[in-house]
């Protein structure tokens, strides 16, 4: 009878440790088979979406995704009602490890309509004078404009031997505006350029040569062709080139850019593994569950089979 218990404990024993055996590689796999995306974002309750299925919506700028080694993430969509859309390839997490996903979603503004544009149409006597807009060459009289948007503009015919002609037009959208040019004989003006920008207090260079800032006027400039370049910190360097007859006056307006980083594009880092994971999917790992239950049944048995045998 010794003997018998004797095996059957031994018996007991082996299959316990074949199911714990059995458990162990199983629970191992599934943790090593999984890792997390931190996708982060400057919007709240934006949909995030893992190669176009739904993965839930961000909170508190961010939302963490349970991904496995098995099935590669390959685009990562986040996007909300209102709000351009962000997307990009994201870097898949080694086993255990997370990985950042950054989206930063910008709002759509409504685009005003756009006002329609005039036309001009400028003719002089005698003809075959040069004409500017706002200090631009736009052609030998008489000419025509269309596609001129709505609003002021410097008007200016100049040829050798009369004085230059010198008026402001404005053009009304949907509408044609005539001008007609009688020219003077006479000497004519040293060349003047006013300039004006948006902002104000810029800098001002010539021919590279600094002159002041906006807004400034050029006085007593050479004939031929000039580069005017303005310039101010935090916007764009803007520049034109305006050539100038024997004498004349020009009128230069500048609106400078803000600078803007290059555009954007979603990038992603690697980052510490969190402490404490938020919410990571159970492994579907199968038997796992079954077997760990099966295990402890057995012990439960095991000890109440010893303490029956007392």
């Amino acid at each position: 009878m010794e003997q018998t218990g004797i095996k059957k404990k031994s018996c007991f024993f082996w299959l316990f440790i074949c199911l714990i055996a059995g458990v162990l590689p199983a629970t191992t796999a599934a943790i090593s088979n999984q890792g997390w995306i931190d996708v982060q974002s400057n919007v709240d309750g934006a949909s995030v979406y893992f190669d176009g299925k739904y993965q839930g919506t961000t909170e508190n700028g961010r939302l963490l995704v349970t991904v496995y080694m098995a099935i590669p993430v390959r685009t990562v969509t986040v996007e909300k009602t209102g709000y351009t859309t962000a997307g990009g390839t994201p870097e898949m997490p080694s086993a255990g490890e997370t990985t950042g996903f950054y989206a930063r979603l910008r709002p759509i503004t409504t685009q005003q309509p756009q006002e329609s544009s005039g036309s001009l149409s400028v003719d002089t006597s005698p003809g075959g004078a040069a004409i500017y807009l706002n200090g631009y060459f736009r052609g030998i009289s008489p000419v025509s404009l269309d596609q001129v948007k709505p609003g002021s503009y410097t008007v200016e015919a100049v040829l050798k031997g009369y004085t230059t002609y010198t008026t402001l037009v404005r053009i009304s959208p949907g509408r044609k505006t005539d001008l007609y040019c009688t020219l003077q004989s006479g000497p004519q003006l040293p060349n003047v350029v006013y300039i004006t920008s948006d902002p104000t207090n810029v800098f001002v260079y010539l021919d590279t040569v600094y002159m002041g800032m906006t807004p400034f006027t050029l006085r007593n400039i050479g004939t031929g062709g000039h580069v005017i370049e303005l310039n101010a910190p935090g916007y764009d360097n803007w520049n034109t080139r305006i050539h100038l007859p024997d004498g004349g006056v020009r009128t230069v307006h500048a609106t400078m850019n803000a600078t803007v980083p290059g555009g954007y594009s979603p990038q992603t880092a690697s980052v510490a593994s969190p402490e404490s994971p938020v919410s990571p999917t159970t492994t579907k790992s199968g038997s796992a569950p079954i077997l760990l239950i099966a295990a402890l049944g057995l012990m439960v048995f095991i000890v109440r089979n010893q303490a029956g045998g007392k």
